[in-house]
């Protein structure tokens, strides 16, 4: 699971240069799955419009390619180039400006914000890897852009220990 912040030049270095490779070499081939959680920072005022904006083109099935296009645009925020950026992937744009302004996507960033909030989670990017047994996690939380090298690790370990199983149907998920 990824909390990141949209505005956080950390978590666009990730999204940019590291997740490529764990997606490659462990989401495409079935060997994990991998959850995106938003937790924009009060410190980045355009990070929780941007949040929204991504989650709203995920209600028309292009989270991801919206999420990778904003942090390769992070500087372009301010401008809100949210609409835009929707038409050249194209969305409906009527649809997803109306759920930017209909507040609930607002209300599910809220919740991921309580998640870290509550999984004791204080900086971008934050992650935790492990498994779910009985419904709770277990595993590894760390923070910060860490490379390709340090995540292949990780998961290697947990995969090598039998603590990590491959999932039944695999899906980058929202």
């Amino acid at each position: 699971i990824e909390f990141s912040d949209l505005q956080c030049p950390y978590c666009a270095r990730h999204a940019l240069t590291t997740f490529p490779q764990i997606k490659r070499n462990y989401i495409d081939t079935g060997k994990v799955r991998y959850a995106a959680r938003d937790f924009p920072l009060a410190m980045h005022r355009f990070a929780l419009p941007a949040a929204v904006a991504t989650r709203c083109a995920g209600e028309q099935g292009k989270f991801w390619e919206y999420r990778h296009a904003l942090f390769e645009r992070q500087n372009e925020l301010a401008m809100a180039p949210y609409d835009a950026l929707a038409a050249q992937l194209g969305l409906d744009v009527p649809r997803f400006a109306a759920c930017q302004k209909d507040g609930a996507q607002v209300d599910a960033v809220r919740t991921d914000i309580e998640l870290a909030g509550s999984s004791g989670i204080t900086s971008t990017p934050s992650f935790v890897v492990g498994r779910i047994v009985n419904g709770k996690f277990e595993g590894e939380t760390f923070s910060g852009a860490k490379p390709y090298a340090e995540f292949a690790a990780r998961i290697d370990a947990l995969i090598a220990a039998g603590r990590c199983r491959p999932p039944r149907r695999v899906r980058v998920r929202r």
